[in-house]
């Protein structure tokens, strides 16, 4: 096998398994390899690793940004925690929002329970109460 064909099957590997085999042509080929055709072979893997890890990157952050509960997709950017909530609205104390909770101010269908998680409480990233203020009285 020559560098150029080395580096074809580089450019085509997609797979792990595809991935892991030329990686082990690729040290037999370094062996024995010029110096110029070492350095191109070791170029297109570098290149194909780094791609290769963006997209797991990619596909692990829009994996974080959803939760599969009970077969519906829920986007994590629009729940919070009640301590998110609070932080994030100004609120004084995460108890105003699990008060909030309790009495019905943040209906149950912008409450998500998650068992999994030892019964995480999520909220609905959006405002109940038109000020912070309101909490005080």
């Amino acid at each position: 096998m020559n560098a150029q064909q080395l580096i074809q099957d580089i450019n085509t590997a997609q797979t792990p398994d595809q991935i892991r085999a030329v990686n082990r042509v690729m040290s037999a080929f370094l062996s024995t390899a010029s110096p110029d055709d070492a350095k191109a072979v070791r170029t297109e893997f570098a290149l194909l690793v780094e791609q290769t890890l963006d997209e797991i990157d990619q596909q692990a952050e829009e994996t974080l940004r959803f939760l599969a509960l009970n077969g519906k997709r829920y986007n994590l950017d629009e729940w919070l925690t009640p301590a998110e909530y609070a932080k994030q609205y100004g609120l004084r104390s995460v108890n105003n929002v699990t008060n909030w909770m309790v009495r019905g101010i943040i209906p149950a269908v912008d409450i998500l329970e998650v068992p999994e998680l030892n019964g995480l409480r999520l909220v609905r990233n959006k405002p109940y109460r038109e000020t912070s203020a309101e909490v005080d009285h």
